[in-house]
C-alpha cells in the first residue's frame, strides 16, 4: 500500500519539471527529426506526468534527468511503432538513444558548459524571425505556454497558440536541426539567448493573470543563466554583465514585492532594509564589468536605472529626473511602450503629473497599452496626484477589470477604498 506522497518530493518536481521539459523536448527532438516535434512535446509530457505520478510515493531517482530522457523515448519509440511510420526508422533510433547514453558527459564542443544555456542556444535558430525565435524558445526551453508568452508581445493566447503552432510547422518545412551550434555559430545568436533570459525573467517577476504575484524560482533561474552567460566566454562582454547586473538589482527586491499575508507592495512601499544586499553588490560588480563595451545597449541603460534604485536610501530620495533622463534614452533607443509607460511614471515621480499625464493620453492614443493593468494603474495614480479624484477612482475601477495577477487586483481594491 502506498504511502502519502512527500511534499518535498512534491516542491522537487516543480522546480524540477520546469527545467526538464524543454531539455527533453530538444533531445528528443533532435533524436526523432524536426518533422516529430510534436510527437517529442507529446512524449515529454508524458514523462513528466508519469514522474508526477510516481516520484511522490517511490522518491526521485538517483538521476531524475536520465529516467526522464528513458521514459520519453521509449515511448516515443512504442508510438512510431504502432503506428507503423518509421519502422526502418526505429533501429536507428535506437542506436542514437544508445550512442548518446554512452557518449562522455564531459563532450561539450562549443565551451558553453550550463546545460540549460546551451539548451537556450540551441533553439535560438537563426532562419526563424526574431520574434518566432524567441517565443518558439520560451515555449521549449523554459515552458512557458502561449497565455504566458503572448502577454510578453502584448497579444492573445489563441493568437500566440496559432502562432507557435505555425512556427513549429514552419521549423519542419525548413528541416531544420536541433543540433548545438558551432563555436563560429555562437556570437549570431547571443543576442537572442540574452532577450529571452531578460523575457523570462520579466514572467517570474511579474508573471500576469493568477494566484501568484511573483514566481521567484523562474526569476532566479533567469538570473543564474544571465550570470552563467556572462562568465561564458564565447558570450562573455558588456552587454552580458549588463543584463546580469539588471537581473541581479531586480531579484534584490524578489522578497518584499509581498506582505507575509501575500498582499502586493508596490516599489514606494517596501522595505529597503530587507532588499537582499548581496545581489545588489553582485550587481554593481556587473555594472563595472559592463563597461567594457563598445558601446551603451538597454541593459546598460535599464541596469543603471536599477542601480539608482537600489542605491536610493527612499523612493523620496531616488535620483528621479535622472531616471527620467536614462529612461528618454531608452526610448529613442527602443521605442518601447512600457519604457515610454516607465518614462512616463519617472516624470510624475520627478514632480511633472501634467507632464506625465499628457504623455500617458499620448501613449493611450497609440492603442498599444490601452488595456494594460500596469498603464491604467499609472493613470489613475497621477490623476489622484492631481487631485481629480473623481476620475482616479475611475480609473482605478477600470484598471480592477484588466487582466492582473489576483494580489495586484487585491491591491487596487485597497487604492479604491482609500480614495477620499
Amino acid at each position: 500500500m502506498r504511502t502519502e506522497p512527500d511534499t518535498k518530493v512534491q516542491q522537487t518536481l516543480n522546480r524540477l519539471f520546469r527545467r526538464e521539459a524543454g531539455r527533453l523536448v530538444a533531445a528528443l527532438t533532435h533524436k526523432l527529426g524536426t518533422h516529430n516535434l510534436a510527437l517529442a512535446e507529446d512524449t515529454a509530457q508524458e514523462a513528466l506526468l508519469a514522474a508526477s505520478r510516481t516520484w511522490p510515493y517511490d522518491g526521485v531517482p538517483d538521476n531524475p534527468s536520465a529516467w526522464l530522457h528513458t521514459v520519453a523515448f521509449r515511448k516515443a519509440v512504442d508510438l512510431l511503432r504502432h503506428q507503423k511510420v518509421a519502422a526502418e526508422a526505429v533501429p536507428a533510433l535506437v542506436a542514437a538513444a544508445e550512442a548518446d547514453v554512452h557518449k562522455p558527459s564531459g563532450e561539450i564542443s562549443t565551451g558553453i558548459n550550463d546545460a540549460e544555456l546551451r539548451l537556450l542556444f540551441l533553439c535560438c535558430q537563426n532562419a526563424l524571425a526574431d520574434k518566432d525565435r524567441l517565443a518558439l524558445t520560451l515555449n521549449i526551453a523554459f515552458g512557458f505556454s502561449a497565455r504566458e508568452i503572448a502577454q510578453l508581445f502584448y497579444t492573445r493566447a489563441p493568437a500566440m497558440s496559432a502562432r507557435l503552432t505555425r512556427i513549429k510547422k514552419h521549423i519542419q518545412t525548413l528541416d531544420l536541426t536541433f543540433d548545438m551550434p558551432t563555436s563560429g555559430q555562437i556570437a549570431p545568436r547571443v543576442a537572442s539567448v540574452q532577450k529571452i533570459i531578460y523575457l523570462a525573467f520579466s514572467l517570474g517577476y511579474s508573471p500576469g493573470p493568477g494566484p501568484v504575484a511573483v514566481r521567484t524560482d523562474v526569476a532566479l533561474e533567469a538570473l543564474r543563466l544571465a550570470e552563467s552567460l556572462s562568465e561564458t566566454t564565447e558570450a562573455a562582454g558588456g552587454h552580458s554583465h549588463a543584463l546580469a547586473a539588471l537581473l541581479c538589482f531586480q531579484a534584490s527586491r524578489l522578497g518584499s514585492r509581498t506582505g507575509e499575508d501575500g498582499s502586493f507592495i508596490p516599489l514606494a512601499l517596501q522595505d529597503r532594509q530587507h532588499w537582499d544586499q548581496r545581489l545588489i553588490a553582485r550587481g554593481f560588480f556587473h555594472l563595472q564589468k559592463a563597461q567594457t563595451a563598445q558601446e551603451i545597449g538597454r541593459y546598460h541603460l535599464e541596469a543603471g536605472i536599477a542601480a539608482l534604485h537600489a542605491g536610493a536610501a527612499s523612493a523620496e530620495d531616488t535620483d528621479w529626473p535622472r531616471i527620467e533622463t536614462y529612461y528618454q534614452t531608452l526610448w529613442d533607443m527602443t521605442a518601447s511602450p512600457v519604457v515610454a509607460l516607465n518614462h512616463t511614471v519617472a516624470i510624475a515621480m520627478a514632480g511633472d503629473n501634467e507632464k506625465a499625464l499628457a504623455k500617458l493620453d499620448w501613449l493611450a492614443a497609440d492603442g498599444c497599452l490601452g488595456g494594460n493593468i500596469y498603464f491604467l494603474t499609472a493613470r489613475a495614480e497621477i490623476l489622484h496626484r492631481l487631485g481629480r479624484q473623481d476620475e482616479a477612482r475611475e480609473a482605478f475601477k477600470k484598471a480592477r477589470f484588466a487582466d492582473g495577477s489576483d494580489v495586484n487586483l487585491a491591491y487596487l481594491d485597497l487604492r479604491l477604498s482609500s480614495l477620499p
